[in-house]
This record gives structure tokens, C-alpha cells and sequence, in this order.
């Protein structure tokens, strides 16, 4: 048993080396036998995909996906976002320079440069007041637009993205 984990081991060590590893969503599943309890067990295993695009060339564009069109990766992984500044939140770095902010409906990547313009979800917005107390969401005002000048900037966008998406 510890030869076979230790060739795996090695195979895993040689296929990084040539390529890059992603981890994919599906997992292998495999039966065995519970010897303490006589059970048929469900194992999964992690299962890989290798790809020679670097990280700084990685987009939506690129992102391997099955022959329905699902994904075969998670795009945070894909895109390789940095999310442990930001525990249990939407939104991250990536190796390719961008910010992220990200939802269960959209996903978009900020960097330095980028212009926000309209009526962006990237923008903050205010409500007046109505008088009973209440917000006023039907009359919002956003800020004016803006051309991202720093990485504190993009990030700040990002999770009003984030925020604001959700």
C-alpha cells in the first residue's frame, strides 16, 4: 500500500513539473468495503487537470470546460484568486494582476487603469430619505466616474462589486 501511494506520489511530482495543476470541481469516486462495519463506503479523491497556460495568461476565455459547457474547474482556482485576506467574502487577487468580486450572479476583475463608468455595480450609491425614514432605492445616486489609480482603490471596488452583485 505505501508503494503504490509513493509511485502516485511520484507520477504527481513528474506531471507538475511539466505543466500546472488544477484541482477539478467532480471528484473520482471510488466503493470499498468498511472492514469495521461491513459497509459499502463512498471514497472520493481529488482528481487533476494539467495545462500549460501560466497564470498570467489565464481568462474566462481559456477556462477548461466539459462538452455541455460546464466547468471542469472552479474559476477561483483557474484564475488562481487569492482569497485569504478575504475569509468567507467574495472577492480576491489574482496572479494576473486583477481584483475580483464575485457573486452567485456575476463575477468581474478590477486593476489599476480601468475606467468605471455608468451606473456600475463597482460604484457606491447613495438613497435619500423618504419621510416615513426608509431609503428612497428607487431615486439612487452613484458617485461619479472614475479611473482606478492604485491596487488599494481596485480592491476597494471590488468588494463594493461584491457587495452590491450579492
Amino acid at each position: 500500500m505505501k508503494f503504490k501511494q509513493y509511485l502516485e506520489n511520484v507520477y504527481r511530482i513528474e506531471m507538475i513539473e511539466e505543466g500546472f495543476s488544477i484541482p477539478m470541481k467532480n471528484k473520482e469516486k471510488h466503493k470499498k468495503l468498511n472492514p469495521k462495519t461491513n459497509r459499502i463506503k463512498t471514497f472520493r479523491k481529488t482528481r487533476y487537470i494539467e495545462t500549460n497556460i501560466p497564470p498570467e495568461k489565464r481568462s474566462f476565455d481559456n477556462i477548461p470546460t466539459y462538452a455541455d459547457g460546464s466547468l471542469k474547474v472552479r474559476f477561483q482556482d483557474w484564475l488562481e484568486i487569492d482569497t485569504s485576506k478575504s475569509p468567507g467574502k467574495n472577492w480576491g487577487w489574482s496572479k494576473n494582476g486583477k481584483c475580483y468580486g464575485w457573486s452567485h450572479r456575476a463575477i468581474y476583475g478590477f486593476k489599476v487603469g480601468d475606467e468605471v463608468k455608468g451606473d456600475s455595480e463597482g460604484k457606491k450609491w447613495t438613497f435619500p430619505k423618504l419621510p416615513d425614514g426608509s431609503l428612497d432605492f428607487d431615486n439612487g445616486v452613484c458617485e461619479p466616474d472614475f479611473i482606478i489609480k492604485t491596487n488599494k482603490q481596485a480592491e476597494e471596488v471590488a468588494k463594493t462589486f461584491a457587495e452590491n452583485v450579492s
